[in-house]
């Protein structure tokens, strides 16, 4: 059946932006991005799903969303190894009827440039390819009892243009996106959404961490300077999209491709 289109004359905008009583899994989300939409998804009243491998601060992350009045349970997996992620999809089909809001996000940037054995490679594909496509094709049956279901999809700007130094990490996104414009235009009739945002440089641990020590600062300043609006990206940028995307307000986006990176895309030379 087709979705509905929402009568955004009839509420006000907080009203079309809510995802209250819904129930959404967020991969990846204890940290960085992801920890800033399972904050900002429980704030806007949905019941979230945290998944990720560091089970201190899945639990941690858990305990903020509900010590803030918000609604969450935490699942300790490692999501490079498919049969845990194939458990964990098992219990989650077990213990949930409905689905709301899918958001993929887990992913690593992998090898540099064409310096990898299989076993980077295979890491690399696993989390950014598979984990998403395995996920969408075993919670279909939940995502289909939603009145509102959305899948979201994490890709980058490599997805987008090339970047010499991560060939196969810019490989994964760009199936990423590939893979959720044919899920949109496969589940449009059923009224399922899916769309991708596509992050800029953005300042996360995880991007700390590649810089060397003492050189953070000048680091994410280079980058700041080559960004139209003229800073780095920060975790809720993201995360504010996510719910956008996840909610009603977004009732007539699917198979979109959304930048946020503060421009950068925009002077790209294509």
């Amino acid at each position: 059946m087709n979705a509905a289109p929402v009568d955004v004359t009839s509420h006000q905008l907080q009203d079309v932006l809510t995802i209250k009583g819904r129930t959404a899994l967020v991969t990846a989300g204890a940290s960085g991005m992801g920890r800033a939409a399972a904050r900002l998804f429980a704030a806007h009243g949905a019941h979230v799903i945290v998944v990720d491998i560091d089970a201190a601060r899945t639990e941690e992350t858990v305990a903020e969303l509900v010590g803030a009045g918000g609604s969450g349970e935490a699942h300790v997996v490692d999501l490079s190894d498919r049969p845990a992620v194939e458990a964990f999809l098992d219990s989650v089909i077990a213990q949930h009827d409905v689905l709301d809001v899918l958001f993929h996000h887990v992913g690593v940037t992998g090898p540099r440039a064409l310096d990898f054995d299989t076993a980077d490679w295979d890491t690399c594909m696993t989390l950014n390819v598979w984990v998403p496509t395995v996920m969408t094709q075993r919670l279909l049956p939940l995502l289909r009892r939603s009145r509102s279901a959305s899948v979201v999809f994490t890709a980058s700007t490599a997805g987008l243009v090339g970047v010499p130094d991560l060939p196969v990490y810019s490989a994964t996104r760009g199936a990423v996106i590939q893979f959720m414009k044919s899920v949109a235009l496969l589940l449009a009739p059923e009224g399922i959404r899916a769309n991708a945002i596509c992050p800029g440089g953005t300042d996360t641990a995880g991007m700390r961490a590649a810089f060397q020590e003492g050189a953070i600062d000048a680091s994410l300043n280079a980058i700041a300077a080559t960004v139209p609006l003229g800073r780095v990206g920060v975790p809720d940028d993201v995360a504010r999209m996510a719910l956008f995307l996840a909610s009603d307000a977004a009732s007539y986006l699917t198979g979109t491709v959304i930048p946020v990176d503060g421009g950068v895309t925009a002077t790209a030379r294509t």
